[in-house]
């Protein structure tokens, strides 16, 4: 059985779900290591979707599957960049 206590520890069912559905430009930018900023020049120069705006906060978040293929280029560009790549 759960305790108030031990509830404080686990996201709501709808927290998780937006979780799951959704990415924010703070996750993105801890992922590939980039500063808030590279995301939003990112996003004016086309290289990533439009995001979904959230009314009066400037906040972005993007679908988290329709997100993965830029993500994923991204990735290795940077990584090809910073020498990472063999």
């Amino acid at each position: 059985m759960q305790t108030m206590e031990n509830r404080k520890n686990y996201p709501s069912d709808s927290q998780r779900e937006f979780d799951e559905t959704y990415i924010t430009s703070t996750e993105i930018g801890k992922s590939l290591g980039v500063k808030r900023s590279t995301i939003l020049n990112a996003r004016v120069r086309g290289l990533l979707p439009d995001p979904i705006e959230i009314n009066g906060v400037r906040t972005f978040i993007w679908k988290r599957q329709e997100l993965v293929p830029y993500l994923d280029s991204w990735r290795i560009s940077l990584a090809s960049r910073r020498g990472e790549l063999k």
